[in-house]
């Protein structure tokens, strides 16, 4: 039995997943779209992470540390829920669609997802307070994807004979992400103001890995190994903005975001399979972390007109006890991640005859680095956005946005990825607490 469970581990290794595989075969998508993600990178670590962002700040490279706005909720920094008026409910939700081409060693491969995006709920609470709630993907896994290897083998047996070997791998789940904010302007003066905020973030949900490699040559061996995660965590966001009135209707603004590392708890499966007799599973429960996060940003503002924002961030995935490629606990899988955006918005007129010269047009771009050391690699960002209002008020709109990103792997032989976002969403923005009296 002993050299049966050597034999199986053996293979098991042979079949993880190896990003400079000689071809590839077929990217045909994962088996829950909701996941919006179709990238073979998402095996390792955690999978593609999400956002905190909207249909509106994507528009504008996914911008908010500084961004303080009446129009729609920003959770990049919790202090900014104190922009909306406490007359004020607001609704925000969107769907998503990405469109994949992914390129290695002269193969190509492309996929699209779609899917529910995100839900926030922006309340008043009293004077000078503000919360919030909201749900969206902590972090998003979805792959399928295999390639074929052929080797000559020499023995005094046989000559010229070939050791064919498939392997497919399949990835599906996520971890899900539920928020509650709030913020308090504890200074408020005709010419500045400071505003405080904390989100409090709980993260849930199970992932799972499955690989099958099936020996072609002779009588044929086929090995099929499954690997998932379930984690239960949380996270916390603090944040500041100070608000410094330049002229009546201009202003400069300033954020800072702050995340301490904080605790997720993961069970962890994995088992093997050759044939249809040996197995062997593995359950153990491991402690990992989410990352300290550091945000800083500035925004120059001329009311209900412009907002131009520019912000960089920090992750530092190096301190964070993560998942190693085989689902086990690793002290050094991760490096810190750098980011920074830039982004604006930009209204004509707040009223005109013509349309389009009250909505919201909105760009932006961003740059950041990977926090997988082993898949080190760079993503650039461009997009644009629009909102368009409805309503009589005007203050409800429709919000659309467009994000082109590269993935540019530091190997070349990596597999490249280039995909097209589209994020259609809608804001319900209207004054609900008002009391009108008759005089």
């Amino acid at each position: 039995m002993t050299i049966q469970k050597n034999l199986a581990l053996s293979l098991i290794v042979a079949s993880s997943v190896t990003l400079g595989a000689p071809q590839v075969l077929a990217q045909d998508g994962n088996s829950n779209p909701s996941n919006l993600t179709s990238s073979p990178y998402t095996r390792y670590g955690f999978g593609k992470m999400g956002t905190v962002g909207n249909a509106s700040t994507r528009g504008m490279g996914d911008v908010g540390i500084a961004l303080r706005t009446n129009l729609y909720t920003n959770l990049y920094n919790p202090a900014s829920l104190t922009g909306i008026d406490t007359l004020t409910m607001l609704f925000d939700t969107a769907l998503d669609a990405e469109w994949y081409t992914l390129k290695e060693n002269g193969a190509s491969a492309n996929d699209w997802n779609a899917g529910f995006s995100y839900l926030t709920f922006h309340f008043p609470l009293w004077n000078r307070f503000a919360g919030a709630i909201s749900y969206m993907p902590y972090s998003m896994v979805g792959y399928e994807y295999g390639y074929l290897s052929k080797e000559k083998i020499d023995n005094t047996l046989v000559t010229n004979d070939t050791l064919s070997t498939t392997k497919r791998h399949l990835g599906n789940g996520g971890l899900q992400h539920f928020q509650l904010s709030m913020a308090w302007n504890p200074i408020k003066k005709r010419t500045m103001r400071l505003d405080l905020g904390a989100t409090a973030g709980y993260i849930c949900g199970s992932v799972e890995h499955d690989g099958n490699m099936v020996i072609n040559s002779g009588q044929g061996v086929s090995v099929y190994d499954v690997k998932s995660y379930s984690c239960i965590g949380w996270d916390l966001t603090l944040g500041a903005q100070f608000t410094k009135q330049i002229v009546p209707g201009k202003r400069m603004i300033y954020g800072v975001t702050y995340s301490p590392r904080t605790h997720i708890g993961c069970d962890v499966e994995t088992g093997a399979k050759i044939g249809s007799k040996d197995t062997l599973n593995n359950t153990m429960r491991i402690s990992l972390s989410a990352p300290s996060k550091y945000g800083v940003g500035v925004c120059y503002q001329i009311d209900r007109k412009l907002n131009v924002t520019a912000e960089y961030g920090m992750e530092r995935w190096s301190d964070v006890t993560g998942l190693s490629d085989e689902l086990a606990k690793s002290e050094s899988s991760y490096q810190d991640v750098n980011r920074l955006a830039l982004g604006i918005e930009y209204r004509p007129k707040l009223y005109a005859q013509n349309y389009f010269h009250t909505c919201l047009y909105r760009a932006g771009v961003s740059v950041k680095n990977n926090y997988v050391k082993a898949i080190d690699m760079k993503e650039y960002s461009a997009s644009c956005g629009i909102g368009m209002p409805v309503g009589k008020s005007r203050r409800s709109t429709f919000n659309f946005s467009v994000s082109y990103t590269h993935v540019q792997p530091k190997q070349s032989s990596f597999i490249k990825e280039n995909h097209v976002s589209l994020t259609m969403g809608i804001t319900f923005n209207e004054m609900m607490f008002y009391r009108s009296r008759l005089m």
